[in-house]
């Protein structure tokens, strides 16, 4: 939308108030609407068709003339922002006074270069089978102008949802989800099916998995689709299917699990996982795994094409680095079908059952205590390192460019990836 001078808005908030408005279809017959003020000489408006006047909550005006107003006022203020509250409605305009109610409303409402800012507190959705969402959005952003969901105070906004199926099906791409608590009964924590999503800094623990380990599968982090490109950075991941980890019976419940090509999965602390921490399979290629800790879990890193999505190929290209893999049933493993160039370099990995089983290029592997601050084995702890473990200082060295406006580069172990997982 073109950006309109401030006191041409005045002027036609002016009017709206003074006659209300009129609409009229435009010739193009495509996703805008023209509005036509009464006794003005000017161009009609183009808006964009999801600004409904049930958006706005106004009692004094037409619904016609209530929504053009609204949309005026946003852009006065800018019109990139949007808020939810649980004490918030739907029916409300979604400013920070009046916020809706529900993330998925905010969606509706959104479009490229947006944030949705969502207030500390419960939001409790409801996901009764395993392919239902209790948060579902949709709309995507673009390279340059992200959507973008923020728990306003990092795990304040905290989702809780019951059912067997999933917290949040994610389908629009170049979409941002960061800060927030997710728990509850079913499968999947976060389901990133659009592209090029950043996952980033969310808490996500005590999924029960209430439909069982079965096919259907279950993680924390789901990517899934044909366009990958994820960047799932710097989460907190714990007891996912914790019940079935003591008899390491189940193979279908994984932390974080990528399914297609091209995602970068950095500084993450994973603990308590039914089946593998970072399980990169049916699709999952030409995969970043950087800085990772991951513990307690049957496996630890996986690498392979099997099931749907798996090619005659297999995986290649993964580059696995830096990462502390502690106390699993196995460390870092090769499975299924697996092509060429997979480099694992410089990882720390110790105290597994079995640690290592890669046909892969393996360098600087460490194999020692990592000396964490204060090793919990329940993932309640403090995995950075001490100054004095065997693996500061000798991390691989990995510049790693997430966007235009983020670029970061790797640092010895130690530095970024293992959190204290209590800074909450």
């Amino acid at each position: 939308m073109t950006p309109i001078p401030i006191l041409q808005i005045a002027g036609l908030i002016t009017r709206i108030i003074q006659n209300g408005a009129r609409s009229a279809v435009t010739a193009r017959g495509d996703a805008q609407r023209q509005l036509v003020f009464p006794g003005s000489a000017q161009s009609p408006l183009a808006v964009p068709n999801d600004c409904s006047p049930s958006a706005w909550a106004c009692k004094t005006l037409p619904a016609a003339s209530c929504a053009i107003l609204g949309i005026l006022l946003a852009a006065c203020s800018g019109g990139k922002h949007l808020y939810v509250a649980p004490s918030g409605s739907d029916t409300n305009p979604g400013t920070k006074e009046a916020p809706f109610a529900t993330i998925s409303h905010a969606d509706s409402r959104a479009a490229p270069g947006f944030t949705i800012h969502v207030a500390p507190g419960i939001y409790r959705v409801a996901a009764p089978s395993p392919g239902s969402a209790g948060i579902h959005t949709v709309k995507s952003g673009t390279a340059n102008d992200r959507i973008r969901f923020v728990s306003d105070r990092k795990w304040g906004a905290k989702i809780v949802f019951s059912g067997t199926g999933i917290a949040w099906n994610s389908e629009g791409a170049f979409v941002d989800i960061d800060g927030f608590d997710i728990s509850g009964t079913g499968r999947i924590g976060i389901l990133a099916k659009g592209g090029n999503e950043h996952i980033t800094r969310n808490f996500v623990h005590d999924l029960t998995v209430s439909g069982g380990c079965n096919g259907r599968g279950g993680a924390a982090i789901n990517t899934w689709g044909p366009v990958g490109g994820a960047v799932i950075d710097s989460n907190v991941v714990r007891n996912i299917g914790l019940q079935w980890l003591a008899g390491r019976t189940c193979n279908t419940v994984q932390g974080i699990y990528v399914a297609n090509a091209n995602n970068r999965i950095l500084n993450n602390v994973i603990s308590g996982v039914a089946s593998v921490g970072i399980n990169s399979w049916h699709g999952g290629t030409a995969s970043t795994i950087v800085n990772n800790t991951i513990l307690n879990s049957k496996m630890g890193i996986v690498i392979g094409h099997g099931d749907s999505g798996a090619t005659a190929a297999g995986t290649s290209n993964n580059y696995v680095a830096n990462n502390i893999v502690f106390g699993n049933g196995h460390g870092i493993t090769e499975m299924g079908k697996v092509g060429g160039n997979n480099r694992y370099v410089n990882n720390l990995v110790h105290s597994n059952n079995n640690n290592w089983r890669v046909m892969g290029q393996v360098i600087g592997t460490i194999s020692a205590d990592p000396m964490f601050l204060n090793f919990r084995n329940d993932g309640t702890g403090d995995y950075r390192l001490h100054t004095m473990s065997p693996a500061t200082g000798l991390g691989a060295n990995i510049h790693l460019r997430m966007d235009a406006a983020d670029a970061r580069t790797g640092a010895p172990f130690g530095a970024q990836a293992p959190i204290s997982v209590d800074e909450r």
